[in-house]
């Protein structure tokens, strides 16, 4: 990789220390039983049934393997070498080697060509930690293949702020995050970029993309709703209502995070003129 910035550098130095134990966080019926089957509803539908993915911001492998499980060959392209070596673990204990490969890289520099790929996934907020969205949407873009799909998640701007006021009611610190669109992760030791829905669509656009569908995950949930994450009955009625309202447009931005689904158009056809006879 190029000279790397400060925000990489320190997105690498957080995932150092914490790629060993990362998956332990998410282990929680929050994430297990509601997120992630969100997550997986924005995703499943819009790979092919054969082709080449690219997982930018893989880290663990999380998604890498049920889409190899599919016998789709998927890259998981990240900028920490230690959450890289983990998928690899994972991905020798699954046998799945011959389906998954793992490549260290930026978001914003991708070591690829021009339309290598069948599907892009950018899960786990790549696009809301790198030092330039812009520059990763344009490269997420540029490496994906016309008429197909790429899905990716992002920090919600209005989720954030709303934590940010009932944690301490930094009233100051709030207004600068408004301001900014992005938030110093004390925990991580790194700012995140957080987003409105309107601006998260414009940005796709901006790059040529066509959104096809814009969510938020999760809209209703609270952290007083983890006990009947427990009963499996009634996570299936949480997370039918989730999907009835994660894609309402007056309540979008409301979700933790924000999903967005998008297509590359299909290259233009080159207008040949008819040659003029002569009479």
């Amino acid at each position: 990789m190029e000279e790397l910035s400060k925000q990489s550098s320190r997105v690498i130095d957080h995932y150092r220390k914490t790629a060993q134990d990362y998956d332990k966080e998410y282990d929680t019926p929050h994430w297990k039983e509601l997120y992630d089957k969100i997550t997986w509803h924005y995703i499943e539908p819009y790979p092919p049934k054969r082709g080449l993915i690219l997982d930018a911001g893989g880290g663990t492998g999380k998604w890498a393997i049920p889409m190899a499980q599919k016998r789709l060959k998927v890259i998981v392209y990240d900028i920490s070498k230690e959450m890289l070596d983990v998928a690899l673990r994972k991905v020798k204990e699954r046998n799945l080697k011959e389906l998954i490969q793992a490549k260290e890289g930026d978001v914003c520099n991708i070591d690829f060509p021009d339309n290598h790929f069948d599907f892009v996934l950018a899960e786990g907020d790549p696009i809301s930690y790198c030092e330039d969205p812009d520059k990763a949407v344009e490269e997420l873009s540029r490496v994906l293949k016309p008429d197909c799909f790429m899905s990716a998640a992002v920090d919600s701007l209005f989720s954030i702020v709303r934590r940010v006021l009932n944690a301490g009611l930094d009233i100051d610190g709030t207004m600068k995050i408004l301001h900014e669109k992005r938030v110093y992760a004390k925990d991580w030791g790194f700012h995140c970029w957080a987003f409105i829905p309107k601006d998260l669509k414009a940005l796709f656009e901006k790059h040529g993309l066509n959104v096809m569908k814009l969510a938020g995950k999760p809209i209703v949930y609270s952290s007083e709703m983890e006990p009947l994450l427990r009963d499996p009955e009634k996570v299936k009625k949480i997370l039918e209502i989730e999907l009835k309202l994660c894609e309402e447009e007056s309540i979008v931005g409301y979700g933790g995070h924000l999903h967005i689904v998008a297509r590359k158009p299909k290259k233009p056809h080159k207008l040949t003129q008819e040659p003029i006879s002569s009479v």
